[in-house]
């Protein structure tokens, strides 16, 4: 540490200048990162909150760099006492600079992982499949249950053996479609509750496997859905076979005609709602587990990069000591 034991000894001091230097070009350094991650055009699915937390980093580094500033002048006039108000300054001046630095890695692992873009074609597509998946699936289960019935009461008041046996098929198929099509509602409504800023804000801190993990079971499991929904396909649809190619020669048939025709015409139009879920399920699903990958990768990403963070605030506050030789 060079010795000095006066003001002008300090303006002079090769030590201070150089220290002085590189404070000033990183605090530049860290402001035109912060101009060059603002500008990122996923920005506009951030938090209000994550923004203007970024943005007042920035202000207070600012004002420390120029309260410093407007006190290292004060020594370089020869207006200052002492050195308390130029450690003052430059102490705080140092606590900004590394505050912003930590925002800057944070905030460039979001920049360079594309989270926010990635997040939001993800949401707009899920969010889209999951919906269509619950409204055909509330639609389904209305029809199944209604099918189940008629075939149920047709059962009761028709006696005729092939007409039972049909009716028995119908039954057992839409039973083991209710299952399946009850589960496949339920499946991604914890994902409608996600935002795209959720999942940007929860990458950054402890809760990052909170909204990340949500959307990865969701998205694990609409792989599952069309493997569920085909053993009741098989089934509803040699009910569905067995009611339409019945032959309405037999004694009941007066009283049967009108309900049978109704569990024909709502087992066919039942059943070919059934496989356009299975097939919708299953194009659709595979879609929304490869864009869920790419977000997955993209969440590690941000995780990994933004706890690179190395402190030069030790090194930065050596210059506290060549202030203080100065009493």
């Amino acid at each position: 540490m060079a010795k000095t034991t006066t003001a002008k000894d300090l303006v002079n001091s090769k030590v201070v200048q150089k220290y002085i230097a590189n404070i000033d070009k990183d605090a530049q350094a860290a402001m035109d990162t912060v101009n060059a991650n603002l500008k990122y055009s996923g920005l506009k699915y951030y938090s209000n909150k994550l923004v203007s937390d970024y943005k007042a980093d920035e202000s207070r580094l600012d004002k420390a760099w120029g309260n410093f500033n407007l006190a290292w002048n004060k020594v370089v006039f020869g207006k200052a006492k002492d050195s308390k108000e130029l450690i003052k300054t430059y102490s705080k001046y140092v606590l900004a600079l590394e505050i912003l630095e930590q925002q800057n890695v944070k905030h460039s692992a979001l920049v360079g992982a594309n989270l926010a873009m990635i997040a939001a074609a993800f949401m707009k597509f899920a969010i889209a499949f999951f919906q269509e998946i619950n409204k055909r699936c509330a639609q389904l289960e209305k029809d199944l249950a209604q099918l189940k019935a008629l075939a149920e009461k047709a059962k009761r008041e028709i006696k005729e053996a092939q007409v039972q046996v049909a009716l028995n098929l119908i039954i057992t198929g839409a039973s083991m479609c209710l299952g399946p099509v009850g589960w496949t509602a339920r499946i991604g409504v914890a994902v409608g509750g996600i935002a795209v800023h959720t999942i940007i804000d929860a990458s950054l801190g402890p809760s990052s496997g909170s909204a990340l993990g949500t959307i990865n079971t969701a998205s694990g499991e609409t792989l599952g859905v069309a493997k569920k929904l085909s053993p009741g396909a098989q089934k509803l649809m040699g009910g569905v076979s067995a009611v339409i190619t019945l032959k309405m020669d037999f004694d009941e048939v007066g009283q049967a005609e009108k309900i049978l025709k109704e569990i024909q015409a709502l087992s066919g139009r039942t059943l070919r709602e059934y496989v356009f879920l299975m097939k919708l399920a299953d194009k659709d699903g595979k879609k929304v587990a490869k864009l869920n990958q790419g977000l997955q990768a993209a969440g590690k990403m941000v995780r990994s990069n933004a706890g690179k963070f190395s402190s030069s605030k030790k090194k930065r506050e050596e210059l506290i000591k060549e202030f203080k030789s100065w009493k």
